[in-house]
């Protein structure tokens, strides 16, 4: 491979990661209403609401923004935290899983890397095969931590997907293959 090849396939994958990067710094939100209220530092979305970033992707009928001035740039407003409502639906990508929700209140604290689901609350952990039904459920990333509450006169349901500890035999039987 001469110089100049190797040179121009650098500079791509330079200008790849420079995109890739870029990329992961814009929300975008899509819907039927916007409405600011820069004296307060909030944002309003009404109507079919559904926020991406990345490949996470939020979906509800109001979602409401708090912003706070950034810290590397006075110039600019971040979020501080998120409520979304009716109708709410999600699924985030982690580094080595995926997790899919809904509830009728979702609340982000990006900070803090908290989120709050409450009432009707479903959370799916993809990897490990956990499903949790709940009134109320306490995601903490940083901590690991996850709280759930239920409501009165409805317990949590909790379902765990076990390992399947049956011989190759006892499958092979059980699928018809003997």
């Amino acid at each position: 491979m001469n110089k100049v090849s190797l040179i121009t396939i650098i500079a791509l994958l330079l200008i790849n990661i420079i995109i890739l990067n870029a990329e992961e710094n814009y929300l975008n939100i899509d819907a039927k209403h916007f409405e600011a209220d820069k004296q307060n530092n909030v944002l309003y979305f009404q109507g079919d609401v559904k926020m991406t970033k990345n490949r996470d992707i939020l979906l509800c009928q109001s979602l409401v923004i708090n912003t706070q001035v950034s810290p590397l740039d006075k110039r600019k407003q971040i979020p501080k935290d998120y409520k979304a409502t009716g109708d709410v639906s999600f699924i985030l990508y982690t580094i080595d899983n995926v997790l899919k929700g809904k509830g009728d209140v979702v609340y982000y604290y990006p900070d803090d890397k908290k989120y709050i689901i409450i009432g009707n609350g479903y959370l799916e952990d993809t990897k490990e095969g956990k499903t949790i039904i709940a009134e109320k459920i306490y995601i903490d990333e940083l901590t690991g931590r996850t709280k759930i509450d239920g409501g009165k006169d409805k317990p949590i349901k909790f379902r765990l997907k076990l390992n399947d500890t049956s011989s190759e035999e006892d499958t092979n039987i059980t699928n018809g293959k003997q």
